[in-house]
């Protein structure tokens, strides 16, 4: 089991870097512009599922040959941006009136779209395989510990993504003109392209 000082050290460390504004956040954040706060759960649950993928392989003793995926890596990274780049698409081409039904459509798409991003975000990749293992001690990391691990990260992800998505929801309320919202789509299609081309340069 985690020392409970050592356990809050990394709480807190982790949500600082869920905190900071990356491609998981600006995509949460685009997506809840573009269609509602509740279309943003499967992508939170993508991006938790993403970490936990990361946190397991440092957790594991994994960390070489995440590090060595190479061109695995590259082509989540690339299938992430582009995901991404298409999604801005569609929310700068969608009709006011076709808001709810902005790709991707379906949860499973949203998901997916979100653990691509994630598991191709050098952010993650460098807490984990880096900051991680200088803040709990790995060699004698058991059952329980790994446990605290993954709470940590079923409540901290949801919680820090989905405040994003709930600011951006409510602005979205309050702007109910046709041109408005037609800014908005176009907010988030800029928004999204924008996180699509981060994650391809980093």
């Amino acid at each position: 089991m985690i020392s409970w000082h050592s356990y809050l050290i990394y709480c807190t460390l982790y949500a600082i870097c869920i905190a900071v504004p990356g491609p998981g956040v600006v995509a949460i954040v685009a997506r809840s512009l573009g269609s509602g706060f509740r279309s943003c759960m499967p992508g939170a649950a993508g991006v938790a599922v993403g970490d936990l993928v990361w946190m397991t392989l440092s957790a594991f003793g994994l960390a070489g040959l995440a590090a060595a995926m190479g061109t695995w890596f590259l082509i989540v990274k690339y299938a992430g941006a582009l995901y991404l780049a298409y999604m801005g698409y569609k929310y700068w081409t969608a009709e006011v009136g076709e808001m709810p039904e902005v790709i991707p459509a379906t949860a499973s798409q949203s998901f997916f779209s979100h653990l691509s991003v994630t598991l191709g975000n050098p952010k993650a990749m460098g807490f984990f395989l880096a900051l991680f293992p200088q803040v709990v001690d790995l060699r004698h990391l058991n059952a329980a510990g790994y446990g605290q691990l993954v709470l940590a990260t079923a409540v901290l992800i949801p919680t820090i993504m989905l405040a994003y998505a709930a600011a951006a929801a409510q602005v979205r309320t309050l702007l109910t003109s046709r041109k408005a919202r037609k800014n908005i789509n176009r907010t988030a299609a800029v928004i999204m392209a924008g996180a699509g081309a981060g994650v391809a340069v980093s």
